[in-house]
């Protein structure tokens, strides 16, 4: 990848340790978890022969079923902790568990580790996407241009644009992409990228009769409710409300149309009187608002005098971040960030795939435990020699994940916004 990418660092060393080589392909072997880490590990694996059987010397395998694969390896737990001492990451912990090995890692040095990647990633990341490719060509129907379906394709170009900006530079020779609304088309010398149609569920078919701009005012009609009734946010005719509230539809629409598989048809439910099409990136929206407003906060008291200025992160306790939320939030969607970005595109000579929705998905998930974390917990506590050193590790890793969320955004073509 053309980022160094600690997590899939870490599964390789795992294979070479139990085969002899890093993975040759994707495969599903060693898993990476994302729920109940503190009881099942981080990572685990097979310990039966029979799932790693294509590794193994077929001639020496044991034919009995009781062997496991580390018996047959000769290795015992102790022997993956010592090991792992020089690997990207370290383990704390081994556990067996059924026909499992599970992985614990030791948290405090990865989240180090993972925190300082970040950052670095999210750097070399922020100029590749401003830069714009020559190589993405849309089949745009003059005819039919300011239909639902015409406006996903626009969309989905933009997305895939920065994604192919992100990657290209790595490879020797990437095709250019043709994304289209009709399968049998196809341009010369081009891959060509299926764009699925939005869909009206009432009738079943193609909707042509609203067009994209008035679907926008309708999404920018739901999100005034949802301010209103969900936040609580005060409704103003000032221009600057109103461009605000035009950002946040817009961004809902954006949403709404790339969350679901480039090549899959969009079912919309035009019937439907809730806001709940527009909920994900209502959520989303509003959580980096609380997340800018929160570090903002922070810099606004820093300038009174109410708070020190924030360390550096080589100066910073980062063990103290010992809530279970908090190895979620860095485990799972910062150093998660380049494993799920990588997952987005596909390029090689047999496949050619691009796949925003999971950046969808990724965000709405990050911001469910981040919003789950902020209500349990007081970050900007009373300024307290005894209490700044764990204010100042949860600032550091707030500041990264947030800068996360805004790439992610930034991908999408979806401004960040800095109060709800």
């Amino acid at each position: 990848m053309l980022i160094e990418n600690v997590l899939d660092g870490f599964c390789d060393e795992i294979y070479h340790f139990l085969i002899g080589k890093s993975k040759l392909h994707k495969g599903l072997l060693v898993k990476k978890h994302s729920e109940n880490l503190q009881q099942h590990g981080d990572f685990s694996f097979p310990n039966t022969i029979k799932s790693w059987h294509q590794y193994l010397e077929r001639s020496g395998c044991s034919q009995d079923s009781a062997t496991t694969l580390l018996k047959y390896l000769q290795k015992e737990n102790a022997d993956l902790v010592n090991e792992s001492k020089l690997w990207h990451l370290e383990l704390i912990k081994v556990k067996l568990e059924k026909d499992r090995v599970h992985l614990f890692l030791n948290r405090p040095k990865s989240i180090y580790i993972g925190l300082r990647e970040a950052i670095n990633i999210n750097r070399i990341i922020a100029p590749l996407i401003k830069h714009n490719s020559s190589c993405i060509y849309c089949d745009i129907n003059s005819e039919d241009s300011d239909c639902l379906t015409m406006l996903r394709l626009k969309y989905l170009a933009v997305t895939i644009e920065k994604l192919y900006s992100i990657f290209n530079r790595e490879r020797e020779c990437w095709p250019n992409i043709f994304i289209t609304t009709k399968s049998s088309q196809k341009k010369e010398s081009t891959h060509s990228i299926l764009c699925g149609a939005v869909l009206n569920t009432a009738t079943g078919g193609k909707e042509t009769n609203i067009k994209a701009d008035d679907y926008i005012r309708m999404r920018q009609n739901e999100m005034i409710l949802i301010a209103q009734h969900k936040y609580g946010v005060r409704v103003s005719m000032e221009e600057k409300w109103k461009e605000f509230i035009d950002h946040l539809g817009e961004s809902a629409v954006v949403f709404e149309l790339l969350q679901t598989k480039p090549g899959s048809a969009v079912k919309i439910n035009f019937e439907c009187s809730s806001a709940g099409s527009s909920k994900g990136a209502a959520f989303v929206l509003y959580n980096c608002a609380r997340l800018e407003a929160l570090i903002r906060s922070y810099n606004e008291k820093v300038v009174e005098g109410i708070y020190p200025t924030l360390p550096d992160i080589e100066n910073t306790d980062l063990s103290l971040l010992t809530n279970e939320d908090e190895w979620c939030l860095v485990f799972n969607y910062i150093m998660g960030f380049p494993s799920m970005l990588e997952n987005c595109v596909e390029v090689n000579e047999k496949t050619c795939e691009f796949r925003p929705h999971l950046l969808c998905s990724f965000l709405c998930s990050m911001v469910r435990v981040f919003s789950q974390y902020y209500r349990k917990v007081r970050v900007l506590t009373e300024p307290r020699k005894h209490l700044l050193p764990v204010l100042f590790a949860r600032l550091h890793m707030l500041t990264i994940l947030n800068d996360t969320l805004k790439t992610c955004l930034n991908i999408l073509n979806i401004k960040s916004v800095s109060q709800m």
